[in-house]
C-alpha cells in the first residue's frame, strides 16, 4: 500500500505543474529585436529525496530489512549515494538544457549552460540567443522539464506559449500575447484519476500524510518570467514594470502554503495549467500574474 501511495503522490506532483521546479526565465531584448534568453531551472532537493524514497520502497522488503540491520554501517554510504544522485540529476539537466533551444523557437541557438547548486535545490543556468524575438515562444508551464512527461504527452498539461511580435522603430514596439483561458484548458481526465488515487478514501494513511508531504515538495516551487529591455521603456500597459524590467509571472508557492485554506483548496482543485493556477491565485497578495492581454512595450 505504501508503494502505491508514493507512486500516486509522484504522479500527482508531476501533473501539478512540476512542483519540484524552480524556473526563472529572463528574456533580454535589444532595440533591434535580437537578444538572449537566460533560464535558471532548479530541481528541489526534496523531490530528489522523494525519488530515493520511492526507489527504496520499490526495492523489496529484503533490501529494506538489510538497510535496517546495517543503519550505522551504511549511513556514510547513504550520504554518498544522495550526493551522487544529485550529481546525476544535474548532469542530465545540463544535457537536456543543450537540447532545449528549439523549445524556444526553431531559430533560437544554445550558447552555454552551467550547474547551479543551492542549499535547497540543484540545476542549471543556461543562455540561448535569438536574432528576432518574433520567432521566439516561451512555454509558461514548466511541466515539460519533468522526466517522463514527454513520453506521456497525452497525460500532461498542454503547452502554454507566450508569443511575441516585434516592430522596428524608433521607437521599437514589442507585443506579447499570453495564452488565453480557453487555450490552457486541458484534458482533466488524468488529473481526476490522479486525484482519486491520492485522495484515497479507503487509505487513511494517504489522507493523513498527503498534505504534509505536498507541503514539503511545494514549499520551494517558484516560477518567474520577465522581460529585460536593453534600453529605455517609453510606454507600456504592463501591470508590473520596474525600470526596464516587465514581470509577466512571479509565483512563489511558499506564500501559498502559508495559507492553509488556500493550500487545501489547491489540492482539491488540482489545477492542470498555469492559466488555471492564475485564476485560482489571482487575488493572493505577493504573487504577480499579468492579466492584460496583449502586453505592449515601446522602447528605444
Amino acid at each position: 500500500m505504501k508503494r502505491f501511495f508514493y507512486a500516486a503522490m509522484y504522479m500527482l506532483m508531476a501533473a501539478f505543474l512540476s512542483g519540484c521546479i524552480q524556473d526563472t526565465i529572463v528574456i533580454h531584448v535589444k532595440p533591434d529585436g535580437s537578444g538572449t534568453i537566460e533560464e535558471t531551472s532548479l530541481l528541489s532537493n526534496n523531490m530528489v529525496d522523494l525519488m530515493e524514497s520511492i526507489a527504496g520502497s520499490m526495492a523489496g522488503p529484503g533490501k529494506e530489512e538489510g538497510v535496517q540491520d546495517n543503519k550505522d554501517a551504511t549511513k556514510g554510504s547513504s550520504r554518498k549515494e544522495a550526493k551522487q544522485t544529485r550529481d546525476d540529476v544535474i548532469a542530465k539537466m545540463l544535457k537536456d538544457a543543450e537540447k532545449r533551444a528549439d523549445t524556444f523557437g526553431a531559430t533560437v541557438k544554445f550558447i552555454s549552460a552551467k550547474p547551479v547548486r543551492t542549499d535547497t535545490a540543484s540545476g542549471y543556468n543556461a543562455v540561448y540567443a535569438f536574432q528576432d524575438i518574433s520567432q521566439v515562444r516561451v512555454n509558461q508551464n514548466p511541466n515539460d522539464k519533468m522526466d517522463g512527461q514527454k513520453a506521456q504527452k497525452s497525460d500532461s498539461p498542454k503547452e502554454e506559449y507566450l508569443l511575441f511580435k516585434f516592430t522596428k522603430g524608433p521607437p521599437a514596439k514589442l507585443v506579447v500575447t499570453l495564452p488565453t483561458e480557453k487555450e490552457t484548458a486541458g484534458d482533466k481526465s488524468s488529473a481526476q484519476e490522479s486525484g482519486k488515487a491520492v485522495e484515497g478514501k479507503s487509505n487513511k494513511e494517504a489522507s493523513a500524510q498527503a498534505p504534509e508531504m505536498m507541503k514539503n515538495i511545494f514549499q520551494d516551487m517558484k516560477l518567474n518570467i520577465s522581460l529585460q529591455f536593453e534600453g529605455t521603456i517609453l510606454k507600456t500597459n504592463a501591470a508590473y514594470r520596474d525600470g526596464s524590467t516587465v514581470t509577466l509571472i512571479e509565483m512563489d508557492f511558499g506564500k501559498i502554503i502559508s495559507n492553509a485554506t488556500l493550500f487545501m483548496q489547491m489540492l482539491a482543485v488540482n489545477p492542470q495549467s498555469v492559466g488555471e493556477t492564475k485564476a485560482l491565485l489571482k487575488d493572493v497578495e505577493g504573487l504577480k500574474f499579468e492579466t492584460i492581454n496583449p502586453v505592449t512595450v515601446e522602447f528605444k
